[in-house]
Formats: structure tokens, C-alpha cells, sequence
């Protein structure tokens, strides 16, 4: 590689960089597109082979394929998790939750507890709203595991005879199949409640689904709500073979759930 060409991919890099901070979503797509360049230009004038640089595009999807079989594939995961009463973690640790509440509370939403649950490395926090009138809950919720940790806000709202609808603005593609019960509208970039609100309301008008058709929740049930969603959701994935039993009361995603999940990842890849 000569200097002109060190210098054509140094100067493509920082573009994507630069790119990848700002919040414009248009302008954050450029800068993936841009490292894609970035990575076929090294390959290429590493080798003057097209074929590498081809290679070094690939080598950003097969990563995921890495971490899930190296460390994904190994987890065991409760069949069965108890959603109960948690204490809201500390501002430091969260500290957007005081103003998301707030906006939620705009909305029309009443508060209705704290509560969460643990899932094999990862503690979840969740405190959940209730909408009487839209007869839609919401929920704010912490996902940490280690150092590591993301928020994100959800709406659900249930039909009478059991089935939901939900609008959420969860940033990663879902880990697993939802049952035929479970309908979802990711939202990803939602600039406020209200937005994911609206969301939520076209969504489910989309679907044919009237107020009348909502079922009116007790809140003191919500975290059963939430409890019983998941149990929907591992049963079926269990039914289907994404996951499989694991013993003790515990899942692991099998190889076909292996190829599901670097599925969804390049899928949001590919999205971003």
C-alpha cells in the first residue's frame, strides 16, 4: 500500500466516523456505508485483489456469526422467570428514568409500580404506566449486564381475547420468534412518547383494531401481564426450534436459533 492510498482510506475512515456521530439516521447509514468502502479499500490495496476486498466486507457479518457460537450458543437461559417488585436503580446507573417518567406521565399514562426480572447475565428494570382511556400499557425499561446497558420505552395494548399489540423502541433485532399472539411495530426512532404514542395508535389501526376491541387491564396484574408474554414467547420458540431445553429449567438457542439470531443481526446491519 503506497502513501496515496494509505491516505484514501485514513481520509475514508474518519469520514465514517464523523458520520456515525451524529444523530441523523440518513447521515449515520452514510458513515456505514462509508467503513464498508473503507474495509473493501484495505483489502484491495493490501493485495490489488478484488476478491480480498469483497473479503473484508464479509468479515463485518461473519463476526456476529463469532460471538454467537462462541459465547451465545454456550448460555443457559430460565424457561420460567419471575417478574416482581424491584427498586429503581440508582441516577448514576439510569439516569434518564426521572424525565422519561415525566414525559410518560404527559402522555396521560398513571404510574403503576416498579418491577423486573433477571434473565441469565442480565438484570432487567422495568416501571410500568397504564393509559385507561387508550387501555394501552407502557413500559420504561433498564437491560444491563455488566458495565454494559441500554433503555428503551414500550407500549402494549390487549385485545380481549388475549392478543397484543405492542410499539416499542427496543434498538436491537428481537432474539427470538413472537408467538402468534404477539404482534410488534418497531419504532426505533422515536423522538418522544408522544411520537411512539402515534406510532402505536397507526399501528394498531393498521391491524383493524378499534378501541372496543381493547381490553381493559387491572395494573395491579401488569407485571402477570409481562410474565405471561414471555412464557408465550419461549414456548413457542422452544415449539418451532429455535431454542431447546437445557435441563433444570433452563434453554439454550439451538443451531438453527444460531442462525436465526446472525440473521436478525445482519438484518439491522444492513438497516443501520
Amino acid at each position: 500500500m503506497d502513501l496515496q492510498h494509505f491516505l484514501y482510506l485514513a481520509a475514508t475512515v474518519v469520514f465514517a466516523v464523523a458520520c456515525r456521530t451524529f444523530n441523523n439516521r440518513y447521515i449515520q447509514k452514510l458513515g456505514w456505508i462509508a467503513l464498508l468502502g473503507a474495509s473493501y479499500m484495505g483489502g484491495y490495496f493490501l493485495t490489488g485483489s478484488h476478491m480480498a476486498g469483497i473479503f473484508g466486507i464479509a468479515l463485518w457479518f461473519m463476526l456476529p456469526w463469532l460471538e454467537i457460537v462462541g459465547r451465545v450458543r454456550q448460555l443457559r437461559f430460565p424457561i420460567r422467570s419471575e417478574v416482581k417488585h424491584r427498586f429503581p436503580p440508582s441516577r448514576e446507573i439510569f439516569p434518564d428514568l426521572d424525565a422519561l417518567s415525566t414525559e410518560t406521565e404527559e402522555a396521560g399514562f398513571q404510574e403503576a409500580g416498579d418491577t423486573g426480572w433477571k434473565w441469565s447475565e442480565t438484570d432487567h428494570f422495568m416501571r410500568l404506566f397504564y393509559h385507561s382511556e387508550l387501555r394501552t400499557q407502557a413500559s420504561i425499561a433498564l437491560a444491563q449486564q455488566g458495565e454494559f446497558g441500554f433503555s428503551y420505552v414500550t407500549l402494549t395494548s390487549r385485545t380481549a381475547s388475549g392478543v397484543n399489540y405492542t410499539t416499542t423502541n427496543y434498538p436491537f433485532a428481537p432474539t427470538m420468534q413472537f408467538s402468534p399472539g404477539q404482534h410488534v411495530n418497531r419504532h426505533t426512532h422515536a423522538d418522544s412518547m408522544a411520537d411512539l404514542v402515534a406510532s402505536h395508535q397507526q399501528f394498531m389501526a393498521k391491524q383493524g383494531i378499534t378501541q372496543a376491541d381493547l381490553a381493559q387491564l387491572d395494573t395491579e396484574e401488569l407485571p402477570a401481564y409481562i410474565e405471561k408474554d414471555m412464557s408465550a414467547q419461549i414456548d413457542h420458540n422452544i415449539t418451532i426450534g429455535v431454542i431447546e431445553p437445557a435441563g433444570e429449567g433452563e434453554f439454550r438457542y439451538s443451531w438453527r436459533g444460531c442462525f436465526y439470531l446472525w440473521f436478525q443481526v445482519v438484518k439491522d446491519m444492513i438497516r443501520v
